[in-house]
């Protein structure tokens, strides 16, 4: 059986290997959408643009 102390051990590793994957991932998705959202936007816009040349009203 475990003691006290190992079971506190095991739940501060654990909190800490929870944190880093979330951390991880976290910034893993913001260098991905900081890179391909600003292409969507641009691509939707100019969309836009070239439907309002095409007919004005």
């Amino acid at each position: 059986m475990l003691s006290t102390r190992s079971r506190r051990g095991q739940t501060t590793v654990e909190y800490l290997l929870t944190t880093l994957a979330l951390l991880f991932v976290f910034t893993a998705m913001y260098r991905f959408f900081s890179w391909f959202m600003p292409r969507q936007f641009r691509s939707g816009a100019s969309i836009i643009l070239k439907m309002y040349k095409q007919d004005p009203w």
